[in-house]
């Protein structure tokens, strides 16, 4: 769909990014979840540097990187600073993190900064823990999916991107089709002769 890696460092933009970020910026702020191949990740900052806007990211999986998203823009011909600077990065290590970056600190953030997309890199991540009980998490991922439905009122795009864990921890099953469900737009991307390919779940 938005991003195949012919090479290492060579990223080519999919044929339908446009109609893609031409669809988003024309509709109301939705909930969107991007899982599938693991280059979901990559393909949320492409949409997001795509908008040509501010964007907010919360990277809960260390998947963000300068690096990477410098590479992004030199596909999107833009320069890798002035995309940079758009770009407001926060990052969580933990499911207690997470959950405040996302219910307390990006609400007050939004307030003073205009972002008309939230990229969520990994949402999941941290709630794997095994220290965290299954029961907590689900009450912290209904907080998080309650604070997204209130942004997205305010017409603002959620992108999640995560990947679906095998064999999740015991009593962990249902986390991904918490968040699964919860989304207005599910977007799976699947290898296709080496490049992604996008197929839509729900709209």
């Amino acid at each position: 769909m938005y991003l195949s890696i012919t090479h290492k460092d060579n990223l080519q933009p999919f044929s339908d990014l446009e109609n893609i970020v031409r669809q988003i910026n024309r509709s109301p702020g939705k909930i969107y979840l991007l899982h599938g191949h693991s280059s979901v990740f990559t393909t949320c900052l492409m949409i997001g540097g795509a908008i040509r806007q501010q964007i907010a990211v919360v990277d809960g999986s260390m998947r963000f990187n300068s690096y990477l998203h410098s590479n992004v823009a030199k596909t999107l011909h833009i320069l890798p600073k002035q995309l940079l600077q758009k770009t407001y990065i926060t990052r969580s290590f933990t499911a207690f993190q997470t959950e405040s970056a996302i219910t307390t600190k990006l609400p007050r953030f939004l307030k003073q900064t205009h972002c008309p997309m939230v990229i969520v890199l990994g949402l999941l991540g941290t709630y794997y823990d095994e220290q965290v009980k299954p029961h907590e998490c689900r009450q912290s991922l209904l907080r998080i999916i309650h604070t997204f439905r209130e942004l997205t009122t305010q017409n603002i795009h959620i992108l999640i991107a995560d990947v679906e864990v095998p064999n999740p921890p015991l009593g962990k099953h249902g986390l991904f089709s918490l968040i699964r469900d919860s989304a207005d737009i599910v977007l799976i991307i699947k290898p296709n002769n080496y490049e992604p390919n996008l197929i839509t779940s729900r709209i």
